[in-house]
């Protein structure tokens, strides 16, 4: 499934990964939310539900421009940087196609909008 996502007036694109917890959040859509920075590689903002994440593969090594959700704040984040998070895991629910490390300098937040993509051509 493919992802129209606007942060701070620029348009993406994403690929939502085949796992119950992207499932979750696509069924969530749209949604409009302002997402925080923490730490020097991400934005999140907490989910008002939670998705599943039973059987979802979980990781401790996410990547820039990768999508995850974060089950201990219950939070959507988006990565510019690459980090290693250990102990704490996060389920890869999708990437963004385009560069995204602009956001390294756009400040402590960033306002965000995501909706499926109609009309792929």
């Amino acid at each position: 499934m493919k992802l129209k996502i606007m942060m701070n007036g620029r348009g993406y694109t994403a690929e939502l990964n085949d796992n119950v917890t992207a499932q979750d959040i696509a069924g969530m859509l749209p949604l409009e939310m302002n997402l925080r920075r923490y730490a020097e590689h991400e934005y999140y903002c907490p989910l008002t539900k939670k998705p599943s994440i039973k059987d979802a593969p979980m990781t401790s090594d996410a990547h820039a421009q990768g999508i995850y959700y974060y089950d201990g704040w219950s939070a959507f984040t988006i990565l510019f940087g690459d980090a290693h998070i250990a102990p704490f895991k996060v389920v890869h629910i999708g990437d963004i196609a385009e560069d995204v490390s602009y956001l390294a300098s756009a400040g402590d937040m960033v306002k965000t909008s995501i909706e499926i993509q109609e009309n792929l051509l």
